[in-house]
């Protein structure tokens, strides 16, 4: 059970500290629609996945 508590609270903390960046691909995303290619918004991607990265390493290593 308490793994379950540990992935919510990785994923809650994702989500509040990365929330900017998921804005930004997601609003980046939404732009070029219907014209998504692969690739199209990665300088907004790769901030997200750092981002994403960042937290898990936090919450794995009790760095916080």
């Amino acid at each position: 059970m308490k793994e379950k508590k540990n992935t919510a609270s990785t994923l809650k903390r994702i989500l509040v500290n990365c929330a900017s960046e998921a804005k930004a691909y997601g609003s980046c995303v939404a732009v070029k629609v219907p014209d998504i290619e692969r690739d199209i918004c990665v300088k907004e991607f790769l901030a997200l996945k750092s981002c994403m990265q960042n937290m898990v390493l936090h919450s794995t290593f009790g760095l916080e």
